[in-house]
């Protein structure tokens, strides 16, 4: 097939949607405006977890959120502003926030990631990329009664499903992970979890794209679109411009601004997160954790211990808040007293902006706007698991095959008047 694409985003989704434009003999090019090493997708706690299968919007979050709103170290913050963007995106997901929608929901995001998780799998066998991928499992703990109650409802949820999942008390815990001394009532373990290193991954995912003749641009800044009748005729950027048969926007958080340009609107709002490694850490845990109280995640990575954590919602910015990274250090130290003592001074904080949707549920697919453009983003905490699965969909899309999934609650298009 004799088409050109042009992809905008170097991280996960990009590049897994030039891997399968490019198995199928397109040309490919990906243009990334930053120099490709420090978006979600190297920073992640690198989860491939299909448990995760309740959207951001659910009931109770918000009451919840409102709690947090007014401590400087909890897990979840918005801030206060008079934004148009803002205040539509807290109205959408506070329609999406109810039983029924969430119900609709949970069945998509089955589909999409257990179909992503396989695709990882298969990328990794048969392209021989070892970036420490393990399947044991993920273990969610609880230091109390009501959080473990809370983490019980997903168990069944997932069990339904037929996902490996199950309730631990504090001893089975133990004899699971007897490297790590937690504070918790229990915990549950979901057996259908795995876990990388995405930073190696993604460099060597990349080196393989380059060796077999996807040509990625970096330091790249889309700046203008020319559109002719229904269709994009031209990308320009800061070093040049670029044709193409088919366009894909697969930008993170940036994606909204990029297609405000074609005046397509797809509410959503960067959610920044932060983690930091620790080499030599005082544990070194067999499985990864998600400590639920302060929803840090703890992951053993090939180099050393990455605990990541906190959502918040201050605009499109990398800025480092000292406060949240505190928090962070706080709950680690509250969960895993073995931390108490731990040095925290030599950590570098690290921040990325995961693209959040007012549902929960991200943007796949086609706008009617435009014949020949394709947006995938959205995926707020579920980016690096749905990576491989919105590639295969953006490529299928291209090359006219059946789309591995569909859903109308996936549609760019959702929230158009």
């Amino acid at each position: 097939m004799d088409k050109k694409v042009v992809i905008v985003g170097a991280g996960i989704v990009g590049l897994s949607t030039a891997y399968y434009l490019n198995k199928a003999g397109i040309d490919v090019t990906v243009i990334e405006s930053t120099n490709g090493n420090d978006n979600c997708s190297y920073g992640n706690a690198g989860y491939v977890a299909p448990s995760h299968l309740i959207p951001l919007a659910s009931p109770g979050i918000i009451s919840q959120g409102l709690k947090w709103m007014f401590s400087s170290s909890s897990p979840f913050y918005i801030q206060p502003k008079l934004s148009r963007d803002l205040l539509k995106w807290g109205w959408l997901f506070k329609k999406a926030s109810t039983d029924k929608r969430v119900k609709a929901s949970i069945p998509v995001l089955y589909d999409l990631t257990t179909q992503s998780q396989q695709l990882y799998e298969q990328i990794l066998a048969e392209e021989r990329i070892e970036a420490g991928y393990n399947k044991p499992g993920l273990l969610m703990v609880c230091q109390t009664k009501e959080a473990l109650k809370h983490e019980i409802e997903l168990v069944e949820i997932a069990n339904q499903y037929g996902l490996e999942a199950s309730v631990l008390s504090k001893e089975e815990t133990e004899k699971l992970d007897p490297n790590v001394a937690y504070n918790m009532t229990g915990s549950v373990y979901f057996g259908c979890d795995g876990w990388m290193t995405p930073n190696v991954f993604m460099d060597e995912f990349k080196a393989l794209l380059i060796k077999r003749g996807v040509k990625i641009d970096y330091q790249t800044e889309l700046q203008e679109i020319s559109i002719r009748g229904n269709k994009i005729t031209e990308f320009v950027t800061n070093s040049g411009s670029y044709q193409a048969d088919e366009y894909i926007i697969a930008a993170g958080s940036w994606s909204p601004r990029l297609a405000k340009k074609l005046k397509i609107d797809i509410p959503l709002q960067p959610g920044k997160g932060y983690s930091f490694n620790i080499e030599k850490s005082p544990v070194s845990p067999k499985l990864p954790s998600i400590l639920v109280e302060g929803r840090i995640a703890t992951t053993p990575m090939l180099n050393g211990l990455r605990i990541a954590g906190t959502m918040e919602i201050t605009g499109v910015n990398h800025d480092i808040n000292m406060k949240r990274v505190k928090g962070i250090i706080d709950s680690v130290k509250e969960a895993i007293p073995d931390f108490e003592n731990f040095d925290f001074n030599k950590i570098k904080p690290w921040a990325g902006l995961r693209p959040c949707t007012p549902d929960g549920l991200p943007y796949i697919g086609r706008s009617a706007s435009l014949e020949n453009l394709q947006i995938g983003t959205g995926h707020a905490m579920l980016g690096w698991t749905l990576g491989p699965i919105t590639g295969k969909i953006l490529s299928e899309d291209i090359l006219g095959k059946t789309l591995s999934i569909q859903s109308p609650l996936l549609s760019v298009d959702r929230y158009r008047r």
